[in-house]
């Protein structure tokens, strides 16, 4: 019994260490990448935490969030009148509405489309507005490091984006993992093959870090199918 309660102890830390794990990481990453002047992308930004940073970090930027949960947008809207753009949005390949799943017990596992959850959770469904990165960027200057956090629908956004991608080459940092991008029918083969047909390379957060070589398809597809890793981050080749 002490030993079901220990592991079950354990399984509730164990996401909550990885995710300040990555937000370490993202924040150096942000260091590293981006310029005075940069622009940063938000996409799924929450209560803001990394556009704080954006903004710390480039000062002179133009910054970009978009939130599509309705109450979380009109704190966002408030917070950034004046530092950053705050759209109603959901990112995704197509302009339009879409049903979305909004978690009310813990919004950070809202959605497009219903994901797995830790434990049970309290879901609304909502009507939302979405668009594509293409559309709202491609008129910018310069576009150098998008964020995406979407729950599992990543790749709708990327493709959504091949324009900016082709014009700027912005470096991503990007959630992907078992119990979310799989119910989007996503894999790591689909997002290797995205990424590696533009010319990018795909890195660990703490590989590009570190420094250390691009991933190979297999080791992406080890990381990804035993949910070592969820959040990665691609650029194009030098």
């Amino acid at each position: 019994m002490v030993l079901k309660n220990v592991k079950n102890i354990v399984k509730k830390i164990l996401p909550i260490t990885n995710n300040i794990r990555y937000d370490n990481q993202t924040y150096k990453i942000m260091k590293i990448v981006l310029e005075a002047d940069s622009t940063f992308i938000d996409v799924g930004c929450h209560e803001g935490e990394v556009l704080d940073q954006a903004i710390q970090f480039s000062p002179k930027g133009r910054h970009f969030g978009y939130e599509p949960i309705p109450d979380l947008y009109s704190n966002l809207s408030e917070k950034y009148s004046s530092s950053c753009q705050i759209k109603n949005y959901a990112i995704a390949d197509f302009v339009g509405e879409s049903e979305f799943h909004h978690v009310v017990s813990n919004p950070a596992y809202s959605g497009i489309k219903k994901r797995s959850y830790p434990k049970m959770e309290n879901i609304n469904k909502i009507k939302i507005k979405t668009t594509t990165l293409d559309k709202e960027l491609i008129n910018e200057s310069r576009v150098d490091l998008i964020k995406i956090d979407v729950e599992g629908g990543e790749f709708a956004v990327l493709k959504g984006s091949e324009k900016i991608i082709n014009k700027f080459h912005p470096v991503f940092i990007f959630e992907h993992g078992l119990g979310a991008s799989d119910f989007y029918g996503t894999n790591s083969d689909k997002i290797f093959d995205f990424f590696d047909s533009l010319e990018y390379n795909i890195f660990t957060l703490k590989g590009f870090i570190n420094q250390s070589p691009a991933l190979s398809k297999e080791k992406l597809k080890d990381l990804y199918n035993r949910n070592k890793e969820y959040y990665f981050l691609s650029m194009f080749r030098v």
